[in-house]
């Protein structure tokens, strides 16, 4: 078996109802707030989480492996969150993706001895009994997202040892802490090419919990809301108005759904943020982010804070936040 790895990579050293179509004319994003971090700068290999503290998480030590460090809200503390050597082959794990609860609590999904397991680190790093989920044969998960009740939402696909019936279907199920399935969802997610997700040549949606306590999964054009009983709420469709661009994350809060517009121009990642009203889908605006944001990642989101950035200025981490006017 083979796991499929979540590729958008982001290098801080050296930096880096339905909705109607409308002509959405970008507005400038401002810094409200910045300063730098005592944690020194270094790389991580996927989307970061945060946790309602506003503490934030990143998958650090390597593309494969599976290492999580924790920096503090105000950047002055780090931990790392990491596989105990008890459990066999640990150092072999390969990484699929990571999920940070409100709480703080970190799971982690990762590929071992032949199958994929969700390792559960508490808020103090201390691990779980791993998680084996109970998925059909031939299932890939690529993404995970965990509430406080610890329901896990899995999305994943049928590789080609499925029966022809599904093999390249998508496949997402709501999974019990035990890893038991408690609900499989057969939900399309307008407009994902599963093929080329196969193959490594697409992202898997951008996954997110909302204060509401559903889910929510962005994809090319449109948002899921499912509860966490594995039923959808609503479809919110969007019109992506940067073509070139592609929705890579999503973040949710205070009655906003913020899907993130990512773009490559001459080897440069630009990330734009297109705003919806998380109970419609109608559009709020298009935020394009000022020179000084230009170069740093949206890491965290929240009503009160806006939008939290990180990046590196004179080999420094500096944090800043923006809220959308």
């Amino acid at each position: 078996m083979r796991f499929a790895v979540r590729t958008i990579s982001v290098i801080l050293l050296g930096v880096q109802c339905a909705a109607a179509q409308v002509s959405v004319q970008p507005r400038i994003l401002s810094v409200s707030s910045s300063h730098v971090l005592s944690v020194p700068p270094f790389t991580f290999w996927s989307d970061p989480g945060c946790d309602r503290e506003g503490n934030m998480y990143f998958h650090v030590g390597g593309s494969a492996g599976v290492e999580i460090l924790r920096v503090s809200s105000d950047g002055s503390t780090g931990k790392t969150f990491t596989i105990p050597s008890r459990v066999p082959d640990s150092d072999k794990a390969v990484f699929a993706d990571f999920s940070v609860a409100p709480t703080g609590a970190v799971y982690v999904m990762a590929g071992i001895r032949g199958k994929e397991e969700i390792f559960r680190f508490d808020e103090d790093g201390k691990m779980d009994d791993p998680i084996s989920p109970a998925l059909p044969d031939g299932v890939i998960g690529t993404n995970i997202a965990v509430a406080d009740e610890r329901n896990i939402l899995l999305f994943g696909y049928y590789d080609n040892s499925s029966p022809a019936e599904v093999k390249g279907k998508s496949y997402m199920a709501v999974l019990k802490p035990s890893g038991e399935v408690a609900q499989e969802l057969h939900i399309t997610l307008q407009g994902l090419d599963m093929e080329q997700l196969a193959a490594g040549e697409a992202l898997s949606p951008g996954f997110a919990l909302g204060e509401d306590g559903n889910f929510y999964l962005a994809g090319p054009s449109e948002v899921l809301v499912i509860s966490q009983a594995g039923e959808l709420v609503r479809r919110l469709p969007f019109e992506n108005p940067l073509p070139k661009s592609t929705p890579t994350r999503v973040h949710v809060g205070g009655g906003l759904v913020v899907v993130v517009l990512t773009s490559v121009d001459n080897h440069q990642v630009k990330a734009d943020y297109l705003v919806l009203l998380a109970s419609t889908g109608d559009v709020v605006g298009l935020y394009e982010p000022a020179p000084e944001l230009g170069q740093m990642g949206d890491m965290c989101f929240s009503p009160k804070e806006g939008m939290t950035f990180l990046g590196v200025e004179k080999k420094q981490l500096r944090l800043s936040t923006a809220h959308f006017p």
